[in-house]
């Protein structure tokens, strides 16, 4: 990282210091023992869980020319050039849980802190020509980047939640913010319903080998389940509140575009800076769906029907030079259909969830749509400037746990293949970038092979992990299956995992990306991570 000299830098090392050593004294408080026994006795229920981690990552290469310099990169490459050979994260992290209930009624409440030290210091960025900062200096984080990055605190689930019977049937519900996903996807959940239905944190997905149900961002809602038969149920939901996806921050270590996400403040436009003008949201009708579950005899599987409406969680980028500045635009009125099966076939728990959406917004040409001069933000409330059309998604996925052999203890071996598909174009097709395909393909593929008791108390796993698009760039989303969207490209990640006591988790893991220089932005940031966790 960039040097500073003399008070500066004391000044910043001192700062930096005292907020970690802040927080680490939180979580050795929370961490001195086991979750907190609260339980008054008789029918209440009363649980208190915290889970504290330490993780750091560190990049083994420099920037690398092809990726950063040139006019075609100038959007792209400040999360690049922030970072040279060293550290790129350095961080502490606390997750609270709190649950209590009586008689099928009960309350949850979750938050989160964490606090990194190299976002609160200075970038490795030397190109003030190519910053996309506006308010803050070239080689420095955005402020909105520091503090999602660097150190925050946010509530996650806050809800009530509740058991009635009615009639012959059992009512369930969850009122507050808290998230929910239906259908059978693994690592793709953009690709399927969980897209409309929640909106996901990429900064999370970044964890190698996250799962869609771990990166969904809670929402304020009302959900219910209604238990009509031993065999079949009907669920809904209604969201009172619009939240986007979160992007990595504009200037992070992996984002992949300057123009997105917190943080971000501007675009280069050829000889024009123009400046981020804030999201525009209109009159968002809010989301909603339905879903029929039942488990079928004849075919020994779990079958769901689902039907959805939602406002897009990824905003499109939407242009205007006369003022020299950008929106970000949210699409409205996204509607999806869908149906999933699962079902034991060998030792293989498989599942397929196809959907189909309409009015899905496309990838629009150089990625940015042009709203007409003289034009006020407003003019996007009612008009629908960016591509949208039908398409179509498939995931299929599969989860298998295999005994001891003569290579391995135990081992477990997760799987998910998805595709999408452009069916027809709604609206603006000639905004459409043609140079994307139709039709994309991706996977991820996780071995995991377990050694128990390698030393007293101590299991060892050595997990490799393999995500990879082997046909198209998709029109659909840019982020499918990996951020930037790459041709014949992915990530290889191996690691090795222990676990002490049932209790403590570490763990150290290479990231290799790979991919053509045309497609794959991370194609220069391979990194190793290390981390160590504890739950009491």
């Amino acid at each position: 990282m960039k040097k500073h000299s003399g008070a500066t830098a004391f000044r910043h090392r001192r700062r930096t210091v005292a907020g970690l050593a802040a927080l680490a004294g939180t979580l050795a408080v929370c961490g001195t023992g086991h979750a907190a026994d609260l339980n008054p006795g008789g029918a209440w229920q009363i649980r208190w869980d915290n889970t504290i981690k330490y993780s750091a990552g560190y990049r083994l290469d420099n920037p690398d020319s092809a990726l950063v310099a040139g006019a075609a990169k100038v959007n792209n490459d400040d999360g690049d050039r922030n970072f040279d050979k060293g550290l790129i994260s350095n961080r502490a992290d606390l997750l609270t849980e709190f649950d209590i209930q009586k008689d099928g009624f009960g309350l949850r409440l979750s938050a989160a802190a964490w606090y990194d030290t190299v976002y609160n210091n200075p970038t490795s960025n030397t190109s003030a020509a190519t910053s996309n900062n506006v308010r803050a200096p070239y080689d420095r984080f955005a402020d909105e980047t520091r503090r999602i990055a660097g150190r925050n605190a946010e509530m996650l689930d806050w809800f009530v939640f509740g058991t009635n019977r009615i009639g012959d049937s059992t009512l369930s519900y969850r009122l507050g913010q808290h998230s929910l996903i239906w259908g059978t996807s693994l690592f793709f959940g953009m690709n399927g319903l969980a897209k409309g239905m929640a909106p996901i944190d990429l900064y999370k997905l970044s964890i190698p080998g996250a799962q869609a149900k771990e990166t969904t961002i809670p929402v304020p809602q009302l959900s219910g389940t209604l238990q009509l038969t031993d065999d079949t149920s009907v669920e809904a939901y209604y969201q009172f509140k619009y939240r986007p996806t979160r992007l990595h921050p504009a200037g992070s270590y992996l984002s992949a575009t300057d123009m997105l996400g917190a943080g971000a403040e501007s675009i280069f436009a050829g000889p024009l800076k123009l400046d981020f003008a804030g999201m525009v949201k209109g009159d968002l009708p809010n989301n909603f769906g339905v879903a029929l579950n039942t488990r079928s005899g004849t075919l020994d599987a779990d079958l769901g029907l689902y039907a959805i409406r939602y406002n897009d969680a990824s905003t499109q980028v939407v242009t205007q030079a006369s003022t020299r500045s950008y929106y970000l635009a949210v699409p409205n009125n996204v509607r999806a259909v869908g149906a999933s099966i699962s079902r034991l076939v060998g030792i293989a728990n498989v599942g397929l969830e196809a959907s189909m959406r309409f009015g899905q917004p496309l990838v629009a040409r150089s990625g940015t749509v042009v709203i007409p001069a003289g034009s006020t933000s407003s003019w996007l409330t009612d008009n629908v400037p960016f591509p949208t059309g039908r398409t179509t998604h498939l995931n299929l996925s599969s989860t298998m746990v295999t005994g001891a052999s003569g290579l391995w203890d135990g081992a477990s071996l997760v799987g998910e293949l998805s595709a999408n598909h452009l069916n027809s174009v709604q609206r603006n097709g000639a905004k459409v970038d043609a140079t994307l395909n139709k039709t994309s393909f991706g996977t991820r593929v996780i071995l995991t092979p377990t050694w128990y008791q390698v030393a007293p108390g101590v299991d060892l796993s050595l997990p490799l992990n393999v995500g990879w698009s082997f046909k198209g760039r998709s029109v659909i989303d840019t982020a499918f299956p990996f951020s930037g969207s790459p041709d014949h490209g992915g990530e290889i990640i191996v690691g090795v995992s222990g676990v002490y006591l049932n209790r403590w988790n570490a763990n150290l893991s290479f990231i290799n990306y790979k991919g053509k220089v045309s497609s794959q932005p991370l194609l220069d940031r391979d990194y190793l991570r290390f981390s160590l966790q504890a739950s009491f």
